[in-house]
């Protein structure tokens, strides 16, 4: 099976039916999607696609993006392009396949579901914590599958143990690829709003084909004795795209083992594998690597730069600054492509970020989060401005949320600082304040100025919805405390502080300075 020719994801139409086409028929306009049996294997397949655009048919500058954003290319352009490549998406081959180590001796052999993040590890499995995700509801999957949940887990590879490697970007990255803002819009605007010209991810071009595609060579293997690490300039940083961290070996079946049906995508396959050999101490990269996909915390005085992970609560709009125009510290600094979209390309109109990646813990899997957030097209030369009235909503956000954690645990103890608070106290702040978030980021994007005169209005209509959701959270959480443990009067002297500072708090205090210099209405 060669994953060029028969692309182990399936296209949706416009109709919404799925096709299991060649890869070059992305450029096909009657293509909207990409559709998967499960979230990760979905993400996955948008990398994958970028991947091979950014290896096979990168630009070389931004008329050359822009030629081909306005008329896509044929489809047999196309395909011309990836024909280098097709030795090396093999997925049955007795050298070089797709994603798996050239010569593995002596390796373990693994159950399939292995391949699958989430699926339960020996040690759940022996102390009976497979709750969520059961045993042996995996224990077959078709070649399509086998591939999605290959690639899935080397981009995404968590810690495994004694000296099975976590992926370029550690265990659970978070990936963002900006959409356009219209869902129907064909896949290759899709994909192609996500490709960068060739200079933007290195000056020169790979000298040979292992350099971008690992698996295309022997392994660099990292045993403590005679091992190496890879860094960006030991290889080429386009293996960003193809990163290998894992030493993996599928075993295909005697083409007589007879047909059957994918555990994970319930079709029927002429071609089912149940195991995989797997050895320790793959590749292990190190390094000033950037994945273009990834937001990075970027710290001049603390390298290698760091790569944001899916986190407990997911992705809402607290992350929108750091996620799209980057925060003034670094902390983090929006992917490749977002900080190229805002630079080249944010005058084609609005757009979405779509943010995806799970929430490890170590080798375990808690949760698959999936987000879209808005990106606003602001002009260059006032991002800045932007960037930093936004900080300020930002800034009056945590500090609400802040104030009502305390209060509301001052409310139910007379010992606040022996108790730990609900985490959920927090999170329902930023989840009761998402939609007036986005109508004051609306509102800011429509500005022309980021002067106090034009801001005023977004900064009173956002503190006047933080401090009511605020004050209406902190009454719906103190009403549930039982009521053995309720002291009115220290309730109500919680209350009255918790007004008392979401006014004149450290941040929302010069903000209704603001307001009121500009609109003569005090706190």
């Amino acid at each position: 099976m060669n994953l060029l020719q028969a692309f182990p994801f399936s296209l949706m139409t416009r109709e919404g039916i799925p096709e299991r086409v060649a890869f070059a028929q992305v450029v096909d306009p009657r293509f909207v999607d990409v559709m998967a049996p499960r979230a990760d294997f979905r993400g996955a397949g948008y990398q994958f696609a970028v991947g091979l655009l950014q290896s096979a048919f990168a630009p070389e500058d931004d008329s050359d993006w822009r030629a081909y954003w306005d008329t896509p290319p044929d489809a047999k352009t196309l395909a011309d392009a990836l024909a280098p490549l097709l030795p090396a998406f093999e997925l049955d081959s007795d050298k070089a396949a797709f994603m798996q180590d050239w010569d593995l001796p002596e390796a373990e052999q693994k159950d399939i579901s292995g391949l699958l993040i989430d699926a339960p590890g020996e040690k759940t499995i022996r102390d009976n914590l497979d709750h969520f995700v059961k045993r042996g509801s995996v224990q077959a999957m078709c070649p399509a599958c086998a591939a999605a949940a290959l690639f899935t887990l080397q981009i995404n590879a968590p810690s495994g143990g004694v000296g099975h490697r976590v992926s370029l970007r550690g265990g659970g990255p978070m990936t963002t690829l900006v959409l356009p803002n219209d869902p129907a819009e064909s896949l290759w605007r899709k994909l192609w709003l996500n490709v960068l010209p060739a200079d933007r991810i290195a000056a020169k071009r790979p000298e040979k084909l292992s350099d971008v595609l690992p698996w295309m060579a022997p392994t660099r293997t990292s045993e403590a004795k005679g091992g190496v690490t890879t860094t960006p300039e030991s290889v080429h940083p386009l293996q960003a795209y193809w990163s290998m961290p894992r030493r993996i070996r599928l075993e295909f079946p005697e083409k007589d083992s007879g047909p059957g049906v994918c555990d994970v995508c319930g079709e029927h396959s002429a071609q089912l594998l149940r195991t995989y050999r797997a050895r320790n101490y793959g590749v292990n990269y190190a390094g000033d690597w950037l994945h273009p996909l990834t937001p990075y915390t970027i710290d001049p005085k603390k390298p290698p730069p760091l790569p944001i992970k899916g986190q407990r609560g997911g992705v809402g709009y607290r992350h929108w600054l750091g996620f799209t125009l980057g925060t003034a510290d670094n902390r983090p600094a929006p992917a490749t492509v977002v900080r190229h979209f805002y630079a080249r390309r944010s005058r084609m109109g609005a757009a979405r970020l779509w943010c995806f990646g799970y929430d490890m813990d170590n080798m375990k899997a808690r949760c698959w989060y999936d987000s879209t957030l808005p990106v606003h097209t602001v002009p260059p030369e006032s991002q800045a401005a932007f960037a930093g009235v936004v900080a300020q909503l930002m800034a009056v956000a945590d500090e609400a949320g802040s104030l009502l954690r305390k209060y509301v645990k001052a409310a139910q103890t007379d010992r606040p600082q022996d108790r730990e608070i609900d985490p959920m106290v927090g999170q329902s702040f930023w989840q009761a304040t998402e939609s007036q978030f986005y109508m004051a980021l609306q509102r800011l994007a429509a500005l022309r100025a980021y002067e106090d005169e034009q801001v005023a209005g977004v900064y009173r209509q956002w503190l006047l919805a933080t401090r009511h959701v605020s004050l209406g959270l902190f009454d719906t959480w103190v009403q549930g405390v039982h009521i053995e443990n309720l002291n009115t009067r220290r309730v109500v002297q919680a209350r009255a502080e918790l007004l008392r500072w979401l006014n004149l708090g450290k941040v929302a205090r010069p903000l209704w300075k603001i307001v009121n210099a500009q609109q003569k209405e005090s706190a």
